[in-house]
């Protein structure tokens, strides 16, 4: 039989696992293929061959476009659009993640961090 020192470490043991077992599924985000059925603000990847990548005249934000993706990829100034710029080349496969957007009524996948950008 247990004694009560050993109840109360087992209680706080397991109280322990479920609260990381929450903490996982609560706070995991899902991320999905990119596809035309994706939803506005749903978090996506898309892989893919750089087929271009231009800064923008104003504001310094970057914008990619994929192979395979007839979306374009928008990266702003403050969310690391000169980090990626620098680091990519046309040609490179690349995996992204980011949030779906729509801008000037055309679907976009925004950036939110440099390091959403990876070369595979």
């Amino acid at each position: 039989m247990l004694q009560k020192e050993e109840k109360t470490v087992v209680v706080l043991l397991v109280m322990a696992v479920l609260s990381l077992i929450i903490a996982y599924f609560g706070f995991s985000q899902q991320t999905n293929a990119y596809s035309s059925d994706s939803k506005i603000d749903e978090r996506v990847y898309a892989e893919g061959t750089i087929l271009s990548k231009q800064m923008t005249g104003k504001g310094d934000n970057l914008i990619l476009k994929l192979s395979n993706l007839n979306v374009k990829v928008f990266i702003s100034k403050n969310n690391g659009a000169r980090e990626v710029f620098d680091s990519i080349k046309n040609g490179d496969n690349v995996r992204i993640k980011g949030k779906v957007s729509i801008y000037r009524d055309e679907r976009e996948i925004v950036v939110e961090s440099a390091k959403d950008v990876i070369r595979v």
